[in-house]
């Protein structure tokens, strides 16, 4: 039982010893007695009369002295408190008057009493530990939550929820040449350079349902699926990203323009179990997740740079979304302390965004992975050959026939624990 329901039981008590004290005195004598001849005027009785049972009045205003308080305290809508109550004052008028047609003598005052008072005392307990909770979990979401995201977890009211083994997706956002831009520029102009990336990519990504979990000068980290529960958190992961692609264009136009250096976004998704929970101590405390979704999100995230690519998914996140997602394969990799291979693929964009000569080089492209990864050199690059696009770059592209164009000059072929199409990934 948590504090809310102490609360609640505690006022229920309050106010029903009052009550009883009211009844066993003889203040609701009188009431009694007018509804008794109110009854006898608007219906048609039984000719034994109304029997007046005091148990039954002390049973239903009991009950609804804890119903109020317990209602009102856990129910975070102002609206939807008053709206319980007058529905609850409308049920019991009714039900006196069910009881008068059944031969029994109830009078509604007392229940609708006890209701509104403890409702009104459930509204004040509720309303200032509703803020205190507010108050408290502001510490550790400012910032990182958007309004209405933060809004939705205060109501939950249960922060164990939030401690737990769960599957969520990671977003890592990166700069990839930031040891060059950092270079031939004054340091306040490159504090106003990467404070420019992260405001602009943090705000975006928070806007749209992601939780900012870790943000410096290299790179940003957001969750998809935490702190608030999320089953379809690969598939808003993205979502988001088919219209980050167009505004990580604008930010390092920006960048560029203001301070006359290019940077180099390269961004991931990676999908997978974490441990989730408040880690560090005192002032450095915050809500985050521990798991290798995490490391391989950011490994993947630097392996844009050598793709030149933009935007990679892991094979979970693609498992979950491939309905939802137009991507092409790139490599198998192996995360580094790890020695499974998975498959990693460049997102194009949303289901249906592709257009007819993109997708024929994109399926182009995927038979040239798969031709390539098989050995057969020559049929790859004429797959390779046809997945290109005129007046239009593509690096990834270009670094598979290059790979193609190094693996025909090799005099040996390669060993064959360690294939061309596979990579171990660095430690981030």
């Amino acid at each position: 039982m948590n504090r809310n329901h102490v609360a609640a039981m505690f006022i229920g008590v309050l106010v029903c010893i009052p009550l009883l004290a009211l009844y066993h005195f003889g203040y609701f004598k009188s009431t009694v007695e007018w509804f008794g001849l109110l009854y006898a005027r608007g219906f048609v009785l039984p000719q034994a009369g109304l029997k007046h049972l005091v148990w039954l009045q002390y049973g239903y205003y009991t009950l609804l002295a804890f119903a109020g308080a317990w209602v009102c305290i856990d129910m975070p809508s102002q609206w939807r408190r008053f709206a319980f109550l007058l529905g609850g004052t409308f049920l019991t008028a009714t039900f006196g008057c069910a009881m008068a047609m059944s031969g029994i003598l109830f009078e509604p005052v007392s229940g609708s009493l006890a209701l509104w008072i403890a409702g009104i005392a459930g509204i004040a307990v509720g309303g200032s530990v509703n803020s205190y909770r507010c108050h408290v979990m502001r510490e550790y979401f400012v910032g990182r939550l958007s309004t209405r995201a933060f809004e939705e977890l205060a109501d939950q009211n249960n922060p164990a929820k939030m401690t737990e083994r769960r599957e969520i997706t990671v977003l890592t956002c990166r700069l990839l040449n930031h040891a060059e831009l950092s270079t031939g520029i004054e340091a306040a102009q490159f504090e106003k350079l990467a404070t420019h990336f992260q405001r602009s990519v943090s705000e975006f990504l928070i806007e749209r349902g992601a939780y900012l979990d870790d943000c410096d000068a290299r790179q940003l980290r957001v969750f998809f699926g935490f702190p608030l529960s999320d089953e379809h958190h690969a598939l808003h992961a993205v979502q988001v990203a088919a219209v980050l692609r167009t505004h990580l264009d604008v930010v390092a136009g920006e960048i560029e323009q203001r301070f006359g250096k290019k940077p180099q976004i390269g961004v991931a998704f990676s999908t997978g179990p974490a441990v989730c929970g408040l880690f560090g101590v005192s002032h450095f405390e915050s809500f985050s997740a521990i798991g290798d979704v995490i490391d391989f999100s950011a490994q993947l995230s630097a392996l844009n740079g050598d793709y030149g690519s933009q935007v990679l998914i892991s094979a979970r996140t693609y498992s979950l979304v491939k309905d939802s997602a137009e991507v092409r394969p790139m490599e198998m990799v192996c995360a580094a302390g790890s020695s499974q291979m998975s498959e990693v693929y460049e997102f194009l964009g949303e289901k249906g965004a592709l257009g007819e000569q993109e997708i024929r080089a994109r399926d182009a492209f995927w038979q040239g992975v798969v031709q390539y990864r098989k050995g057969d050199l020559k049929q790859a690059l004429a797959s390779f050959e046809s997945a290109r696009i005129e007046d239009r770059e593509d690096a990834p592209l270009k670094y598979f026939m290059d790979r193609i164009e190094a693996a025909s000059k090799e005099k040996s072929a390669p060993a064959k624990e360690t294939p061309k199409h596979a990579r171990k990934l660095a430690a981030s």
